[in-house]
């Protein structure tokens, strides 16, 4: 590796460590890197020039020597955008590089079958994401959009969403277009996907190993994390669980599929087992005429219909997460989305069909975990990306150079 190459390295080594285990001074990052004080001393100094690190000031270490100036991430510098466009809503969320959230917001609409005015809707969504990082004097430096279906990261590409009913579209460059962005500086990628990632930035997946997140929403996706990271498969398509057929025979789904496992225990069909309306779905929790709201209410009330059409889900959903288990042998099996604040209803049937059909259960039972974020996780995800982009390779940065008033601009 070549002297530029080195350095880089190193810029991530120590950006990375104080990212992770929190504030250090310059004498702890030596140690815990093997570096020499000096280098570290000059890493940190380009990365506080960068604003990516910034000086707390000196604290006692409560023990013998001179205390030393401590160093942390610096949160009100860089600002990284997440978006998410589900069947029924899309949303945004600014955060900084201390994992802060300093705007959300989320815009209910029916998103299917007509891709290009929902783009429209999205770009004004981003726009206004944009404004609200800029007015926080914070950095944009990218932009990454959750999308439920398959993804072509490589190309900014949608292949298919069978939900949306969207195929073949280039939204990466339609985003930047309209808003006179940098062609790629808009990422795309599974909705699931980033969720899982959501939940290992800003929730509990730190302390669940290796996992699998179930994301329910009007489909069914899965995000694979190993080892601190997202297993896409060989061409990003991992994940897919809602078309994991639980009966060939079974009713035609959207992805041309028989008997797919969203088709018994996606959130229409929950509903209209518990005899409410699918007709203007919200998955958002906190929406009190909802029909997710209806459902958890009419769960509270005990009542048979909505207690049968949720146990249902919860045993064809322990099935087809049982082949998962069985193939990929995670620590974690996590429970997010619409499946968050039904787990009070859903845990215990899903956890005893899991490990009936899970063939290692009887000695090394798959842990049962709850999201933290719900549906919020997707585009929290998304923000996360471009957090991890920037801790992955700080020099971007730099590349960027001083293009204001947008990093990202064309």
């Amino acid at each position: 590796m070549h002297q530029r190459g080195v350095r880089e390295n190193n810029l991530r080594l120590i950006l990375r460590r104080v990212s992770t285990h929190g504030p250090a001074t310059r004498a702890r990052l030596a140690t815990v890197t093997g570096l020499t004080k000096a280098t570290v001393s000059s890493l940190v100094s380009e990365l506080i020039q960068a604003r990516l690190l910034t000086e707390l000031g000196v604290r006692s270490n409560g023990g013998a020597g001179r205390p030393g100036s401590v160093i942390d991430i610096d949160s009100d510098s860089h600002a990284s955008i997440g978006l998410e466009v589900n069947v029924d809503y899309m949303a945004a969320c600014v955060s900084d590089l201390g994992h802060r959230i300093r705007y959300h917001r989320v815009e209910c609409a029916d998103n299917r079958g007509a891709p290009r005015s929902a783009v429209d809707r999205l770009a004004r969504v981003l726009g206004q994401a944009l404004d609200a990082a800029r007015e926080a004097e914070l950095r944009p430096v990218g932009v990454a959009l959750a999308l439920p279906g398959l993804i072509d990261v490589s190309d900014g590409r949608l292949l298919h969403a069978p939900n949306l009913e969207w195929s073949d579209l280039p939204i990466a460059g339609m985003l930047a277009e309209r808003l006179g962005l940098r062609p790629g500086m808009i990422r795309l990628e599974n909705e699931a996907n980033l969720a899982a990632l959501g939940e290992l930035s800003f929730g509990g997946g730190g302390e669940w190993g290796n996992y699998v997140q179930i994301s329910g929403e009007i489909g069914v996706g899965a995000g694979i994390i190993t080892g601190g990271r997202i297993d896409r498969g060989s061409r990003g398509f991992a994940g897919e669980i809602g078309h994991i057929s639980v009966d060939p025979y079974g009713e035609p789904c959207g992805c041309g599929g028989r008997g797919c496992l969203e088709r018994y225990c996606g959130l229409e069909t929950m509903l209209r087992g518990a005899g409410l309306s699918s007709s203007e779905l919200t998955t958002r929790i906190g929406d009190p005429t909802g029909p997710i709201s209806q459902l958890v209410a009419a769960l509270r009330r005990e009542e048979p219909q909505a207690l049968r059409a949720v146990g249902r889900a919860a045993d064809y959903l322990g099935v087809g997460m049982a082949n998962v288990v069985n193939t990929v042998d995670p620590d974690t099996v996590v429970l997010g989305g619409v499946y968050a604040p039904l787990a009070p209803w859903l845990v215990e049937r899903f956890t005893e069909a899991l490990h009936r059909q899970t063939i290692a259960a009887r000695w090394v039972p798959p842990r049962v975990a709850v999201s933290e974020l719900g549906s919020d996780a997707a585009v929290r995800g998304a923000a996360g990306l471009g957090i991890e982009a920037v801790i992955n390779d700080p020099a971007r940065v730099t590349r960027l150079g001083a293009e204001e008033p947008s990093a990202l601009s064309g």
